[in-house]
């Protein structure tokens, strides 16, 4: 009979049994040979549970079954009858009005075409990916005749999440599975779960998954299968494991944007654009903050859609993004937030201090008060759950909405002293990154009479000008936000900051950007004592008076800054404001008092032995004679300073010296000599990488041409300096490219 049972066995757990027998194997022998547990090779035996291919495999190579066990526990065809239960069909309803999304369609649908199995949708919360999901999802069922699994696995809820034991229980009972049948160990539900849906074609939808641990035992063992996963996690232990295409869900678009706003409000969106671009930037463009506006201006059926725009403008966002507590912006990232280890939490919240833009990992190191690989590290990890997005190598970023909440909570749970402290440390960073960034652009300007913060954290090295040059241009906005932040939190050490980049300010003249943090800083200057710090921002003051034509201002101010330098007997500090009073004097065509002045800057200068104020000092005197006809002596002026600063290696005055030289051969109806200067600061300005001085330049080349009636010239001079600007946000770009 024993023979019978062997030739032609029903069950895999027959078939094990006759083999066990024959060889007389105890369980505890085939146990260590398979690495397949006592407990579960008993049930196997007794056809309680079905193994799954792997299972089988062990089992079949430990008793040298030849593949036979395989064959048993491999799964028949099956048709509905024969699993004697309804077709699954479990997902929820489709959202209405639901906004196409065009490229994450596109994405969805390559990856279903060469899918092996699971599709996993990541991204930050309320970017839309349940809705997306399930709108999809319903789109492609057809295609799965034998059923749709779906699960909310509640991975940020305000509940714990689901147990994957707890969800496989629901799956088996879906598939026909008796409670009484369903085995209790997590291993043999999911090996029976797998088992079941091998040789179909099911689509199982898991949404809001909280890690790859909790999906894992979820997944259909079957390529015929498809299992669709979404969560603010990326899953990285799935797409290594599982072979899982990762598709990660970014914010819609501007048109996706508008035409959600429109799927709500209607077509009284179009009576506003401008409104609606405002709502959808401050919303992020997350379809869930959308949805939230659109839902209050439909409320508001007589109340013009700007009222909205202001009210957002005016108030907290994520107080106007929600409709309830369970409905809110800001509901929805405490979920995320709630699951973070405490340490992880205190960083996020300190990320909320930052003032806004890509965020440095060294600068993340000085907020958290650790050194850079251990602040990449939590960086990292939120970024992995799309709290931030990494952006390059050392810069993340942090959704506007994201970093309100941040921010929030940094003012709930930590104190005031603390956020301060953690500020200051930023601060000191740029400080001292900012003055090795000056020193390698100007390395002939001495930086004596600074009482800057003392700084113990990591500091940014510049291998040349270039990459220095490269970090302002990429910093200049940020420290004026870090400026303004800072003087809202009374960190009175922000009055350093246009203090160490002060050449790049005045350089770069960026004033429409940095006027008000100018005028806060020099509040935070008075307010913390720091009078060296008061005399250089009431100088940078000064030269921005000038470029607004503001002179009897620029008097003023300067003259308030040499009293200043006077009280702290800072005679180098004297021979600066000297020169300011020079060039604001032949503003107005004073040139004997502008000379007068640049004589007493030269003579401080030689007093304290400062090179490079000299040199300025000298340049301003030469154009002021030169303006009174001394043009010869002029020049040679200037050949001078320009000899004794690239004697000194430093590019960027050299540079400003070469456009003077021109300006002066310009006036003196030398054009072909203004070229050539002109050629000699482009090339200067081009090895720093100086795009903006290289624009400047290419505009009086422009004119030049102009002048001298070759207007082919002139305008490739003007599109070229165009060009360098190109997709830059500050408003001179706009002005040079419309040249």
């Amino acid at each position: 009979m024993s023979g019978s049972r062997h030739a032609n066995p029903q069950t895999f757990g027959q078939g094990l049994r006759t083999l066990r027998a024959e060889q007389q194997k105890s369980l505890a022998a085939l146990s260590a040979d398979s690495n397949v547990s006592r407990s579960y090779l008993g049930n196997l035996e007794h056809d309680r549970s079905v193994p799954g291919p792997e299972i089988a495999a062990a089992i079949d190579a430990a008793l040298s079954a030849g593949g036979r066990l395989i064959k048993l526990a491999a799964p028949k065809p099956r048709t509905r009858p024969a699993r004697d239960r309804v077709r699954p069909d479990q997902l929820p309803v489709a959202i209405r009005g639901f906004t196409p999304r065009a490229e994450l369609l596109k994405e969805a649908e390559e990856a279903l075409a060469t899918h092996a199995g699971v599709i996993a949708f990541d991204g930050p919360a309320g970017v839309g990916k349940t809705a997306f999901a399930v709108t999809w999802a319903h789109s492609i069922a057809d295609a799965f005749p034998d059923g749709v699994l779906f699960a909310d696995l509640r991975g940020y809820a305000a509940d714990p999440p689901d147990a994957p034991a707890f969800v496989l229980r629901g799956f088996l009972r879906s598939l026909g599975i008796a409670p009484s049948d369903i085995p209790s160990d997590l291993a043999e539900r999911a090996a029976l779960y797998r088992t079941l849906l091998a040789g179909t074609r099911t689509l199982v939808v898991l949404d809001n998954a909280v890690d790859d641990e909790q999906v894992r035992q979820l997944l259909p063992g079957s390529a015929s299968c498809l299992a669709v996963i979404t969560s603010r996690n990326r899953l990285s232990g799935v797409v290594v494991r599982e072979g899982a295409v990762r598709i990660t869900v970014q914010p819609m678009t501007a048109d996706e944007a508008h035409e959600l706003l429109r799927s709500v409000v209607g077509p009284r969106i179009d009576t506003d654009l401008d409104a609606a671009q405002v709502i959808a930037d401050r919303a992020g463009r997350l379809p869930l903050a959308l949805r939230i506006a659109a839902e209050r201006a439909s409320r508001w059926l007589n109340t013009p859609l700007r009222a909205l725009a202001n009210e957002l403008a005016r108030r907290q966002p994520l107080d106007v993004f929600a409709v309830n507590d369970t409905l809110a912006v800001r509901t929805v990232l405490s979920y995320s937030h709630d699951a973070l280890p405490a340490k992880m939490s205190n960083t996020f919240r300190l990320l909320g201090l930052h003032p806004g833009g890509p965020v440095r990992i060294e600068a993340a190191a000085a907020l958290m008060d650790q050194p850079p690989s251990q602040a990449l590290g939590h960086l990292s990890a939120l970024a992995s759950i799309h709290l931030l997005d990494q952006t390059t190598e050392d810069r993340f970023v942090m959704h506007d909405l994201v970093h309100s909440y941040a921010l929030e909570l940094a003012r709930e749970h930590n104190s005031h002293q603390d956020n301060a402290a953690a500020l200051e440390r930023l601060v000191r960073f740029y400080l001292t990154t900012g003055a090795a960034a000056t020193r390698i652009l100007w390395p002939s300007r001495p930086r004596s009479g600074l009482s800057l913060p003392k700084n113990d954290l990591t500091t940014l090295m510049f291998r040349d000008p270039a990459q220095a040059l490269n970090w302002f241009e990429e910093e200049l906005r940020l420290l004026v936000q870090l400026v303004r932040c800072g003087a809202r939190w009374n960190v009175t050490s922000v009055a350093y900051l246009p203090v160490v980049i002060s050449e790049m300010l005045c350089h770069r003249r960026a004033w429409s950007w940095w006027m008000p943090a100018l005028w806060e800083a020099l509040a935070m200057a008075r307010q913390g004592g720091h009078r060296d710090a008061e005399a250089w921002i009431l100088e940078t003051l000064g030269d921005a008076s000038i470029d607004a034509d503001d002179k009897a201002a620029s008097m003023n101010l300067y003259r308030e800054a040499m009293a200043i330098r006077a009280e702290l007997d800072d005679c180098g500090g004297l021979a600066i404001g000297h020169v300011g009073l020079a060039k604001a004097f032949s503003k107005v065509g004073a040139y004997d008092a502008a000379i007068a002045h640049c004589e007493n800057a030269r003579k401080i200068s030689v007093e304290v032995d400062d090179m490079w104020q000299y040199s300025v000092a000298t340049a301003h005197l030469a154009m002021a004679r030169a303006a009174l006809g001394l043009v010869v002596e002029a020049r040679d002026l200037l050949s001078a300073t320009r000899v004794a600063l690239d004697d000194a290696g430093d590019l960027m005055s050299s540079g400003r010296v070469a456009m003077l030289q021109a300006k002066l051969a310009e006036t003196a109806g030398e054009h072909g000599l203004a070229v050539q200067h002109l050629d000699d600061a482009l090339r200067i300005f081009g090895r720093v990488g100086d795009v903006w001085s290289q624009t400047h330049i290419h505009s009086r080349l422009g004119a030049l041409h102009a002048n001298c009636g070759d207007h082919r010239a002139a305008r490739r001079a003007r599109v070229t300096g165009a060009e360098l600007l190109t997709g830059d946000i500050e408003p001179a770009a706009t002005r040079y490219a419309s040249r």
